[in-house]
């Protein structure tokens, strides 16, 4: 087989970028599947959709997702709401903290602003605020179905003559004098000018067989979802103190992820007291969730990097190579800039969000760490 491009990883990543650039009219285009599209991070995450993080990098490429986000939604035909985030803030030290991370946010076209108790109750019906001091209100923030977001377009850029090759597994990269020639896989070689490697945590060990030594950590990670209600609250939940996050997905479950000690490159197993934490945190402010019923918890990973920023691009020394990886979390809601971002490295261009190209891969190896501190879940 031979292509102008091999993608490996059919998640939200790959996915994006192909359908960017089948918009471009270049539809030769492989996606390599180990097992089937979204089995990875984007069929397991929480939905959310926000800028309000506390790096330019992120913030600026998230900005751009927060506007393409509703386009896609109406392109492919696939559910988005623009509900907002509420940060959930117990003490005094964290208020303190987000009164500079709101000022950084309005400074850099986020408009988030410091929410009251009183406020936060409005925001959100039948909350409990007895223990908060404050809130913090991101109303750019959303959510959109995991599944649908990455289905629907795949199934366009299928019909645009993308091809996908599901159950099949990326070995190496192959190079030619540092220049791509294409992709070892346990179903034979694919020949490809380019190749982009979206792969999640998988990324390392195939990067890892060509020679290419990139850090990436799969941290554990935990979440369940009940049974479906009517409408009870928009915005998704953040509480800061404990790490822990609620959201009313758009089907009615309320999905809750909490934070555990876990060590890297474990596997996720299920762990009981994670359900006693979730249950713990969230029936403080919600004393009525105690008697809904659990109907699904799974596991899965968030892709760390050193830094919780992605690799967003190209390596010096090998030419025709791109890299979208280690998204610490943040893959779903980043997918669309990301995708158009990679299209354009693809395509020999600038990158439409210039902060990216502070995202490189080469700041490893460079010393140049970004901070990110708003990574919860």
């Amino acid at each position: 087989m031979k292509t102008g491009l091999a993608i490996i990883g059919a998640g939200i990543i790959g996915v994006m970028t192909a359908a960017m650039l089948v918009e471009e009219g270049y539809n030769d285009i492989v996606l390599i599947e180990k097992k089937y599209p979204g089995s990875g991070g984007s069929f397991r995450c929480a939905t959310g959709i926000r800028a309000s993080f506390t790096s330019l990098e992120h913030v600026e490429l998230m900005k751009r997702s927060v506007e393409l986000w509703p386009v896609l939604s109406e392109k492919y035909g696939f559910p988005y709401a623009r509900h907002g985030y509420v940060w959930l803030l117990t003490r005094e030290k964290d208020v303190e903290q987000f009164k500079k991370i709101v000022e950084f946010h309005n400074q850099n076209g986020v408009p988030t602003r410091m929410v009251s108790p009183e406020e936060v109750r409005d925001l959100v019906p039948t909350i409990k605020t007895d223990n908060l001091l404050a809130g913090v209100y991101d109303p750019l923030a959303g959510k959109a179905s995991c599944f649908l977001a990455l289905l629907k377009p795949l199934a366009h850029i299928v019909k645009k003559g993308v091809k996908l090759l599901k159950s099949t597994t990326a070995k190496k990269i192959v190079f030619r004098d540092g220049r791509v020639v294409g992709v070892e896989t346990d179903k034979g070689f694919i020949e490809a000018e380019k190749v982009l490697v979206a792969a999640g945590y998988g990324s390392r060990k195939i990067l890892s067989a060509s020679g290419i030594d990139l850090p990436l950590e799969n941290l554990p990670k935990h979440a369940l979802i009940t049974e479906a209600f009517q409408p009870v609250f928009k915005p998704l939940l953040i509480d800061w103190e404990t790490s822990a996050y609620m959201v009313q997905v758009l089907h009615g479950g309320f999905l809750i992820g909490a934070s555990l000690k876990e060590e890297p490159d474990r596997p996720a197993t299920p762990r009981i007291d994670y359900m006693y934490k979730a249950v713990r945190v969230w029936t403080r402010y919600f004393p009525w969730l105690a008697y809904t019923n659990i109907l699904r918890y799974w596991t899965g990973y968030y892709v760390m990097t050193p830094d919780h920023h992605p690799y967003i691009g190209t390596l010096e020394e090998y030419e025709g190579l791109y890299i979208a990886t280690g998204f610490s979390g943040h893959g779903f809601m980043m997918s669309p800039a990301v995708g158009e971002v990679m299209r354009d490295y693809i395509l020999g261009r600038k990158p439409s969000v210039p902060y990216v190209e502070n995202l490189s891969p080469m700041r490893i190896y460079k010393g140049r760490l970004i901070k990110e501190i708003a990574v919860f879940g």
